[in-house]
């Protein structure tokens, strides 16, 4: 059986010698289990699938595997469009990301190396300076044979050292070496079993000796205890990083209640902070701790009550004695309050910005002219405001776009940038000039503009939902193209998490409208483009307004003739699985093509899965009955039928993802396969190297690009990308 499995791992890595001839693998073979929750067995015919250790589980996600590679390999036009993104990203070759200015002169930033597969983190001496890089990933453990990219970085206080995360073959959970400016050499000591992408980050302490992390004690993700009972732990540069010093965790402080799922993280503000701010981390609001900055050298940090969850506060900054924040507690659009830490007073702070019942309140920043903040409606249609001296103003952006975002160095700095964003253009940085009340571009590199979103409409709309509910749509489409229902639809939709569909330039949207299609997002219930109450009207027991919202946007969408249903294609991933597995599952009358990358898509089961006890805080339980019924309504395997006409669908899992295991989509597609009465493939594509898509290299995720585009244009009809025999 082991020779079997190599031998199709074997096969798939060798596409170049794909045999014309396409064989369709067999079934799944069903094994009923059967599980009862409260009052109700249910009836599951593929859990032996959730076994991603048995040889026959993965002999048969290897089948799928090189049945899907291969008939993606023989659409005509993909190779054509593998060319164009590659041309397209080569001329962005150099993309800077994850910029952090740590002083006026001080730019640190990764950018992509010219082979897209490793990256380089770089430093600028102002942003006129001369870029020197600092480390390529590529040069990390170089004889592992392993794929390492840099998926964060940060400086100490005096610039002198940087710790470094590295994570290979896109698994996320990293390892830190320390990198040393003056000697231009990694530390000996590496720091294991973390994951500051994702846990708070590294916070160097005041004097640089060392700094805070979260440390995970179980990595494996075939483990019950995977990243449960974590800890906010200092290590001291030079020691052994296996005797870190804990300062805040389940088993150190018992009586704060944190549970085994929970992330104890600890946030340092600026090197001459008189406090350290502790939270118990994961999804939705937050407890929150705070304790002398002089605990640091105590044997036990004693942690004092800052502010509960019940306060909703998204975001706070403290300057001095004084703590600004951003909250939904009375406000579901948000406000900006202040309290004092002499005299904390959450409950009845002052308030700075009032709630604006139009518009959603999104971020704030502080520098020495005052604070700074920013609204958008309906995730869209943003502004940006500055308090000062009691004064609001409303700052003039320096052209019209769909998504700004600020930074700062922090309130004892004039420094403020923006970066803009729209569906049809990458990010424009801008310096604010203060004495002149206008902005500067600074772009680090030049941004590029394409041919295909020449003279493009935009239309930012609301349709009504199946209960009246306005629902935001945006629609995207090259002018001139007629409402005739002759066009091809990609529709768009995630809804979990309180997250907002910005705009911006997705590969996905460039692509298909370069092939002739229209683009469109659903801004459903679940995200926060309405503020808290739109994410808690898709939370957990309301949760099926998610995907209903999705269904009345395509709906529109073919009623108004944007399109139709045998040219109507959809996209989500990850929990966004959620979204699209139901819609389709309940109307896939409406679809002509799905695709599902990474999808949660048994939710009933997801509890148990790696990453599981966290998403209790979004989903829910099935210990609790209430819980239970919610996730059983949005768990889109169970919603499969017999005899079922289905669309065509392209499903993706990563057997080393931390976040959704493999198996979620696995049992999708085998239930699928086996209940739809038409002849439309049902793929499933398994990366058998990597995991949920965050850290891929460029090249591994160009390559999935061209497969999703050239799978859609087929099954909607274009004429251009069909499959060659």
């Amino acid at each position: 059986m082991k020779r079997t499995f190599l031998f199709l791992l074997l096969s798939v890595l060798c596409l170049q010698c794909v045999d014309p001839i396409i064989e369709k693998p067999s079934l799944a073979p069903e094994k009923s289990t059967t599980n009862t929750y409260f009052n109700k067995t249910i009836t599951d015919p593929y859990q032996y699938l959730e076994n991603l250790s048995d040889t026959t589980v993965l002999n048969w996600l290897a089948e799928q595997n090189e049945y899907t590679n291969n008939t993606l390999q023989q659409i005509s036009g993909r190779t054509a469009l593998l060319q164009k993104i590659e041309t397209y990203d080569n001329l962005r070759s150099e993309t800077i990301y994850d910029l952090k200015t740590v002083s006026p002169n001080a730019y640190y930033y990764l950018k992509t190396s010219p082979d897209h597969v490793a990256n380089i983190l770089c430093f600028r001496a102002g942003i006129t300076g001369k870029e020197v890089e600092i480390f390529n990933s590529k040069n990390y453990k170089p004889t592992t044979h392993h794929n390492y990219i840099i998926n964060y970085f940060q400086s100490s206080w005096n610039g002198k050292k940087i710790a470094i995360s590295f994570t290979k073959n896109d698994e996320e959970i990293s390892e830190v070496a320390v990198f040393d400016l003056e000697t231009k050499q990694l530390h000996d000591e590496i720091i294991d079993h973390c994951w500051p992408s994702e846990l708070g980050g590294i916070n160097w302490l005041p004097n640089d000796s060392g700094f805070v992390y979260t440390h995970i004690p179980e990595i494996d993700t075939k483990s019950p205890n995977y990243i449960l009972n974590t800890s906010a732990v200092v290590y001291y540069l030079g020691t052994n990083p296996k005797k870190t010093k804990t300062l805040f965790s389940k088993a150190s402080h018992p009586h704060l209640g944190l549970q085994a799922a929970d992330f104890p993280m600890i946030h340092i503000f600026g090197k001459d902070q008189k406090y350290i701010f502790g939270r118990v981390g994961g999804i939705g609001f937050k407890d929150y701790y705070y304790a002398s900055i002089t605990d640091l050298e105590k044997d036990t940090v004693h942690w004092m009550p800052f502010f509960k969850k019940k306060h909703k506060v998204t975001k706070f900054i403290p300057v001095q004695d004084e703590v600004y924040y951003v909250t939904a507690h009375e406000a579901a659009n948000f406000r900006i309050c202040k309290t004092n830490l002499q005299q904390l007073n959450f409950d009845n702070p002052t308030e700075i910005i009032a709630e604006d019942p139009q518009q959603t309140l999104n971020d704030f920043t502080i520098t020495n002219k005052g604070l700074f903040y920013t609204k958008t409606k309906n995730g869209v249609f943003p502004s940006l405001y500055q308090v000062q001296n009691n004064v609001t103003t409303q700052i003039s952006l320096p052209k019209a776009t769909g998504n700004i975002r600020m930074s700062a160095i922090g309130p004892n700095f004039a420094d403020l940038w923006i970066e803009t964003e729209s569906w049809i253009t990458h990010k424009n940085r801008y310096r604010y000039q203060h004495e002149i009340k206008t902005f500067k571009q600074e772009n680090l590199t030049p941004v590029v503009d394409y041919k295909e979103l020449e003279d493009v409409v935009i239309e930012e709309i609301e349709i009504t939902s199946h209960d009246g509910t306005r629902v935001p749509l945006s629609i995207i489409y090259k002018k001139g193209m007629k409402k005739d229902g002759k066009n091809r639809m990609l529709l768009n939709g995630y809804g979990s998490y309180n997250w907002i569909n910005t705009p911006k330039l997705y590969p996905y949207l460039l692509y298909w409208l370069g092939e002739g299609g229209m683009y469109a997002v659903a801004h459903v219930r679940g995200g926060g483009e309405k503020g808290a109450t739109w994410h808690k009207a898709g939370f957990k027991t309301t949760k099926t307004n998610t995907w209903k919202d999705f269904i009345a946007c395509t709906e529109y969408l073919i009623d108004e003739k944007y399109t139709s249903a045998d040219r109507f294609a959809v996209w989500g991933g990850s929990a966004g699985g959620i979204n699209i597995g139901r819609a389709v599952t309940e109307r896939p009358d409406l679809y002509a093509a799905v695709v599902i990358r990474v999808g949660l898509l048994n939710t009933v089961r997801s509890e148990i899965a790696p990453n599981g006890q966290n998403n209790v805080k979004e989903f829910g339980t099935v210990q609790n009955a209430a819980e239970f019924e919610a996730l059983f309504a949005m768990d889109a395997y169970h919603h499969v039928k017999k005899e079922t006409a289905y669309p065509a669908m392209l499903l993706t899992a990563g057997l080393r993802d931390s976040r959704v295991a493999a198996w979620q989509p696995a049992k999708f597609a085998a239930r699928v396969q086996a209940s739809t009465t038409t002849d439309n493939p049902v793929l499933l594509a398994v990366n058998f190297t990597e995991g949920h898509g965050f850290d891929r290299s460029g090249k591994s995720k160009r390559n999935e690009l061209a497969d999703i585009i050239s799978f859609l244009l087929w099954q909607t009809g274009s004429e251009k990308y069909v499959l060659e025999n």
